[in-house]
């Protein structure tokens, strides 16, 4: 765990800086590969980046923002600080969702074929990212025995819990957003309705999301004891299973319409 790696002169190069960069580039890059591979949306996935992940940067520091006012409210310059940690994923998936959303309606895109396109890519940024957080110092873990890491002096996690072992659970959600994306690269040629892939995508990561948080040392709890990151999961499944049953309903209807003109699986 280096919060900083060193210095060009009194510059400081900041591992979560230089792990987020790395997360865009990567992410970037896997959705543009899914473009070739399935023959659409290579240019238009190079167009809309700019704004995807400008939307998402914003996204992620102003739910961080809102969530942390009490401190920022009394360090108002360190809010456009991003390269100093401090974002969220959640704020981020919402920032570049209306960010493609907007870009969709703009260019008349189909918006579900093109978030299926994203999915894969965006959970290879976040695994990245999540190891930036880990280099950080920054959303760790509870005081865990057996599977606890001694963080450094310096780091938000040794000034909360001093040098005792937490459990890494960045790493862990890393590991997880991997595992979700080899899931739906698996089914990506079988999905069963457009839309189908970035829905299995956000109640994929929402379900780790949810269960991770149990062993977070530093998230805001809120309902029922739960954290603001659980209770917004578990909305995020609902309203993403509710959808997925909404369109394969459509699809199934198209489908009896027009029996000769389309098979009960996407192709690509």
């Amino acid at each position: 765990m280096h919060p900083v790696l060193f210095y060009i002169g009194d510059f400081p190069l900041r591992s979560f800086g230089l792990m987020l960069s790395l997360a865009i580039i990567a992410g970037l890059a896997v959705s543009l590969a899914v473009a070739k591979w399935q023959g659409r949306y290579f240019e238009e996935i190079m167009d809309l980046a700019f704004y995807a992940i400008l939307g998402g940067l914003i996204g992620a520091r102003v739910w961080e923002v809102m969530f942390s006012w009490d401190y920022y409210s009394e360090h108002l310059l360190e809010i456009p600080a991003i390269w100093q940690g401090g974002i969220s994923v959640q704020g981020s998936i919402l920032g570049g969702l209306l960010a493609v959303i907007w870009y969709c309606r703009k260019h008349n895109i189909a918006l579900w074929a093109m978030m299926d396109t994203l999915a894969p890519g965006v959970l290879v940024g976040q695994a990245i990212g999540r190891i930036g957080c880990f280099l950080n110092g920054c959303c760790y873990g509870l005081p865990h025995e057996h599977f606890g890491l001694v963080y450094p002096a310096g780091t938000d996690a040794y000034y909360a819990f001093g040098a005792q072992p937490l459990f890494p659970a960045v790493l862990f959600e890393a590991a997880w957003d991997f595992l979700a994306l080899g899931i739906l690269l698996m089914v990506y040629r079988r999905r069963l309705f457009p839309g189908f892939i970035a829905l299995s995508y956000f109640v994929l990561y929402s379900m780790g999301r949810f269960t991770l948080e149990f062993w977070r040392g530093d998230s805001l709890r809120t309902l029922m004891n739960f954290k603001a990151a659980q209770v917004s999961s578990v909305i995020t499944m609902l309203v993403a299973l509710g959808l997925m049953y909404y369109l394969y309903q459509q699809n199934q209807q198209k489908n009896k319409s027009y029996p000769n003109k389309k098979s009960r699986k996407i192709q690509i």
